[in-house]
């Protein structure tokens, strides 16, 4: 779910023939034949099984799939997206959609078993995060984002799950714009941390975007020496990843459109290329994004994944049978896998309706990340009865089917309760938390529609309560709600600046360990810093020192 400007291109058969020293190298019999070593590494020479890409997807395979047919394989583990810029660590406390499917990581933790594939996006135009994390930014700077990749960690190794970290995932995407010395050194800065904190169950992928157009250095992932120009080290790197959403029948549908001079090479031969670099430094892969993109398996169409330059929008589809499908995309992918199983130890499916979520789908006039389409396997019949003979096979490793209860930890200090930790039902429609360094601990939370509502767990038992707030708009109302039940209503004046933070008392007295809510009656949007007294004692989860 990477946000860049546009993902994957089309391409003609001429392409095919193109090639680069980059992609030219063997890998050496020597070191081929030494075992793979890594973190989280499937035993028996199985594959992992994952899927994602967000908890409404997730949500909706469990429902239309799993729940309906037992014998359907779990997945070892599932994906989902977070970040350590703008607003840290978004969906893992409360739920946030940014119009690619909800991130809900509680919610998806609790109903799915096995491990967690994790995407970590760290980019901004001044390459703030990789900055901090290289040690090159301000002080006061460095310091908020390591607290936050502390508090990130934790709350990872907490999880008690197999992680599958991937530190600035696709790496050598344009669109995400990272600089290779930076990258390099933030990531093996994170890699220590892990080290450090004593998470031993996170390991950390270092994913390529393995995208074959022609771009710029240092994007070009056809140049001569692009692996070593990004790769952090053997010492940080525990497994090595790569996108798939085009294989060897890449120029039939997906890539049609596209002028050959814009193509560097074929997706398979830059795919080969970053498993022959792992397979010189043993490092296992792990296909970590997989989808048909461009085909809608619901509608059987195809078409080419770039917008028309002629409407802004998607170009006109073919219609294609389930079976076409099948023998375009899901058969050479399997093969793609069976073929490379030396090397491949885990897969992730993005199982998407693209086409339902507002940052990819592709209209006229609107077609900024190009054409996806629909990859629901469910959508069809032959699609998922031929996907779920697949997947059952012994090479592949499934996970439980039930998932061990899971409570996000909160990080407030003793004697308050941090509102970014609190819950946001309807996170990312009604209100979110976010990075802003006049807060308490760097963040803040805000509410920005009337009915929306805040709710603080396991908080100390009191006469009062405490409220630290600020808004920009008149006739500001909560409701307080102690357990459920309303006890109290406070008007707050307009501040006049988000920043201008101010102390209310609330006579509110409060039974130990209780859930506090506060909703939002009228007023638009409120800032919530903190509420004190804060949670119980002994619920109070610190990170590691």
């Amino acid at each position: 779910m990477p946000k860049h400007l546009f993902r994957r291109t089309a391409v003609a058969v001429a392409a095919a023939l193109l090639t680069t020293a980059a992609l030219a190298v063997a890998p050496h019999p020597a070191e081929a034949g030494r075992p793979l070593s890594a973190r989280n590494l499937p035993s028996g020479g199985r594959v992992l099984f994952y899927m994602g890409q967000d908890s409404t997807t997730l949500g909706d395979f469990r429902d239309d799939v799993l729940d309906t047919d037992p014998r359907f394989p779990r997945p070892a583990g599932v994906t989902l997206y977070t970040n350590l810029v703008g607003a840290p660590m978004s969906g893992m406390f409360q739920p946030t959609d940014y119009g690619s499917g909800e991130n809900d990581f509680p919610a998806t933790i609790n109903e799915f078993g096995g491990g967690l594939a994790v995407g970590l996006y760290l980019s901004d135009p001044a390459q703030t995060p990789l900055k901090a994390y290289a040690g090159t930014g301000d002080a006061a700077t460095v310091a908020r984002y390591r607290k936050w990749l502390d508090e990130f960690l934790t709350y990872l190794d907490r999880t008690g799950r197999e992680v599958f970290l991937r530190i600035g995932y696709e790496f050598d995407g344009a669109w995400n714009a990272y600089d290779p010395e930076l990258y390099k050194q933030a990531y093996r800065y994170i890699a220590r941390r892990i080290d450090q904190l004593g998470a031993r169950r996170i390991a950390t992928v270092w994913q390529t975007a393995s995208w074959p157009r022609v771009e710029k250095a240092p994007f070009d992932a056809t140049a001569a020496g692009h692996w070593d120009r990004w790769y952090p080290g053997d010492a940080y790197v525990d497994w090595a990843g790569l996108s798939h959403f085009y294989g060897e029948q890449f120029d039939r549908y997906q890539w049609g459109c596209e002028k050959p001079e814009n193509i560097a090479s074929t997706p398979l031969r830059v795919q080969q290329s970053l498993l022959d670099f792992a397979r010189r430094h043993r490092k296992p892969v792990f296909v970590s994004e997989s989808a048909p993109q461009g085909f809608d398996l619901e509608n059987k169409t195809a078409g080419c994944i770039f917008a028309d330059p002629a409407t802004g929008g998607p170009h006109a589809t073919v219609p294609v049978t389930a079976q076409q499908i099948w023998d375009t995309w899901y058969g050479p992918y399997f093969r793609f896998v069976e073929r490379n199983r030396d090397i491949i130890r885990g897969v992730a499916y993005i199982n998407t309706d693209w086409k339902s979520q507002s940052m990819w789908n592709c209209r006229p006039g609107s077609c900024a990340n190009g054409y996806w389409g629909d990859s629901r396997v469910q959508a069809d019949p032959l699609i998922l009865a031929r996907f779920k003979n697949e997947i059952s096979r012994s090479l592949y490793e499934h996970g439980p089917r039930r998932a061990r209860p899971f409570e996000a930890p909160d990080f407030s200090g003793p004697g308050r309760s941090e509102a970014e930790y609190a819950d946001l039902p309807h996170g990312g429609t009604t209100g979110i938390a976010i990075a802003d360094p006049t807060a308490s601990n760097d963040r803040t939370a805000l509410i920005y529609a009337n009915g929306a509502s805040l709710a603080f767990d396991h908080v100390a038992g009191g006469t009062a309560l405490g409220l630290r707030y600020a808004t920009t708009t008149d006739n500001v109302n909560l409701t307080v709600l102690v357990n459920g039940v309303a006890r109290h209503s406070v008007a707050l004046p307009n501040r006049g600046a988000a920043t201008n933070w101010a102390d209310v008392t609330l006579p509110v007295p409060v039974p130990r360990d209780a859930t506090v809510t506060l909703r939002l009656d009228s007023g638009d949007v409120v800032w919530i810093d903190y509420l004190t007294p804060g949670q119980r004692h002994d619920t109070i989860r610190r990170p590691f020192s």
